[in-house]
């Protein structure tokens, strides 16, 4: 078996999980919002979120009055989202540590199933569809949410050209990035038929996050996600110090004094299982 990347182990997302919520969760929440628009997810209805990360489609869900399940294998995003659960009293969320990729779930259990960039680090991105689809009833609904063309993923592109200019020496991974092996329409779309799901249609949405100034919102992101915690160590104290500053540059230059706003385009999936 090839060693798991950093974002593919528990420890790495349990650790950084206040941090990923800060920098993450605003624009994740308008891809849960979008996605439960298209699912239609209804009163009482049995949901399961996989790979829920800070909660924002399970929550979503619940505030529709839906049942629900969510799971994640980092302990650390689960404390989370319970805490936000015991702070509110939501009696209709359950939460449990489980690999989306082996549930611990009996098939034919829930109305809809869905994971919001989630599976999209799975080490078997084919397995974690094809358990959402198992524990869903016959005609129940699964969605799936990844990014969507590299170039419109703007944090992405600002990191590596305030990289460039400030560290020209240093050698960026030239690898596909696990979260980039399930990207845009097409790929979302075939992974989805080859689940044996039906009907399946996949939607473009643009996601945005504000942010109070793009040199606070570097603080947080420089140790937001596993691999780029390991990506400015690499880098050291000062290229990072140095690429943050050309970072807010390049934001705030672009954003022609507007508030600053990253944006980013995800694909939804939806299926039917047959």
């Amino acid at each position: 078996m090839s060693q798991l990347a950093p974002d593919q182990q528990p420890e790495g997302w349990s650790s950084i999980a206040e941090v990923y919520d800060q920098s993450f969760t605003s624009m994740t929440s308008q891809l849960a919002e979008a996605a439960l628009e298209q699912l239609d997810i209804q009163l009482g209805e049995e949901v399961l979120d996989v790979a829920t990360g800070t909660g924002v489609f399970a929550l979503g869900a619940a505030r529709r009055g839906a049942n629900v399940l969510a799971t994640d294998f980092a302990p650390g995003m689960i404390e989370l989202l319970q805490k936000r659960i015991d702070e509110f009293d939501l009696k209709l969320i359950r939460t449990a540590v489980m690999d989306g990729q082996s549930l611990e779930l009996e098939e034919n259990q829930f109305d809809v199933a869905a994971s919001i960039v989630g599976i999209i680090f799975f080490p078997d991105i084919d397995k974690g569809i094809a358990e959402l689809k198992r524990v869903v009833k016959p005609g129940g609904r699964v969605a799936v949410v990844c990014w969507g063309e590299m170039e419109k993923f703007q944090m992405m592109h600002y990191l590596r050209r305030a990289i460039e200019i400030t560290a020209p020496d240093f050698e960026l991974p030239d690898s596909t990035p696990v979260w980039a092996r399930l990207l845009g329409h097409e790929s979302l779309q075939d992974a989805m038929q080859r689940a044996g799901l039906r009907d399946v249609q996949v939607t473009r949405i643009m996601a945005s996050h504000e942010l109070p100034s793009a040199s606070e919102y570097w603080e947080t992101f420089t140790s937001s996600a596993p691999p780029l915690q390991l990506l400015f160590q690499r880098l050291g104290e000062e290229n990072t110090r140095r690429a943050g500053e050309a970072f807010a540059e390049l934001v705030t230059r672009d954003c022609n004094g507007a508030t600053p706003c990253l944006s980013a385009e995800a694909c939804i999936g939806t299926g039917v299982v047959a």
